[in-house]
């Protein structure tokens, strides 16, 4: 029997068991439970036997006046978001509601940029089938102790650390920006500034760290003054753009943890008239649509955000036990995207 009821019992407050607690007490998924329940062949005889058991060692009875009502409340996965770049944002919100949409599920979500996101989508009354977890919430601590508290399995995008019990789905950030690195290194580029994301990111972290490494591989010595903080925002890339693009001595490249901030870079080289990339390549992270809508056209670094948050949705929905005896991690492909933003530096 699962803790979670065993707790409830013994403080006296006993409650119906739910979908979920079969799930968790034969060890599948809930959607498993659910086509056995609807009598669905497309099961295993094994793990049938197992959730009628389940069925019976905890009790759990049907309601068929409320099946549809309960089954509403159940079928949502809300998206826990706070990046302030809407671009990314944007594509995993549709990756998200894409995927759920084929499984039958709906999708909400919380922007949780200016609140903490445990006060947020997780009252008494709601009732949440799953929960997707993005940069940085990946690695909020108090919210992922109040969803494992109430029992709501939960998918992580790229988090730093592993969590008990966690599923995550990333890219290898590290190995993608020491890629990108190294192609401005190939280029001739030695003077490669650099503008962070938010430290509270793990992606942008990785990011900087597989840029200090491609450097030191080559030999080329940091230069604290073409490393600047940014915030993943367009006035954040303008900011480290102009710092920057105003020393002496320039650098001949920048690269920009995501495409926001390589944005604001070409807008100040545009105003500096510094010709892009005849004079300055330029480089960003992600290829939202915005890497094809500017001009000059920018060279960046795929990350598949659509399937990202595709992915979490099915590792939450098909692939994962609710109980998550079996951590998941999965890490998906990323490409370089070489456009119009980089050329070879003049002399």
């Amino acid at each position: 029997m699962t803790d979670g009821l065993k707790t409830q019992r013994a403080t006296g407050n006993v409650r119906p068991a739910t979908i979920i607690d079969v799930a968790r007490e034969a060890g599948v998924s809930f959607k498993t439970v659910s086509r056995v329940l609807n009598g669905e062949t497309n099961v295993r005889e094994e793990t049938r036997v197992k959730v009628l058991e389940a069925v019976k060692t905890l009790n759990y009875r049907t309601n068929h006046n409320a099946r549809n009502l309960r089954a509403r409340h159940s079928q949502i996965i809300c998206l826990f978001y706070a990046n302030p770049s809407r671009n990314y944002i944007g594509e995993v919100q549709l990756g998200a509601l894409q995927r759920c949409q084929a499984y039958g599920y709906s999708l909400i979500t919380e922007d949780c940029s200016d609140n903490h996101a445990s006060l947020l989508a997780l009252r008494a009354e709601t009732k949440l089938a799953g929960a997707i977890l993005t940069p940085p919430l990946s690695d909020d601590d108090k919210l992922i102790s109040e969803l494992q508290d109430r029992g709501i399995p939960f998918v992580r995008i790229a988090p730093a650390e592993d969590v008990e019990h966690g599923q995550d789905v990333a890219i290898d950030d590290a190995a993608a920006a020491r890629e990108m690195t190294n192609y401005l290194i190939k280029l001739g580029h030695r003077r490669i500034g650099f503008i962070k994301g938010a430290d509270t990111h793990a992606q942008a972290r990785r990011r900087f760290a597989g840029y200090c490494q491609a450097l030191a591989e080559a030999g080329i010595i940091k230069v604290p003054d073409l490393i600047q903080d940014g915030d993943f925002t367009f006035d954040s890339g303008v900011l480290a753009a102009e710092k920057m693009l105003g020393q002496d001595r320039r650098p001949t490249a920048i690269f920009a943890s995501n495409d926001d901030m390589a944005a604001g870079v070409l807008a100040v080289a545009y105003r500096k008239q510094i010709n892009v990339p005849r004079q300055l390549s330029v480089v960003g992270f992600d290829d939202t649509p915005l890497a094809t809508t500017i001009s000059p056209s920018l060279t960046t670094i795929y990350q598949p955000s659509r399937e990202l948050a595709a992915e979490a949705v099915s590792m939450l929905l098909e692939e994962a036990s609710p109980n998550g005896d079996t951590p998941r991690h999965k890490l998906l492909d990323y490409r370089l995207m070489l456009r119009e933003s980089t050329a070879a530096p003049k002399d």
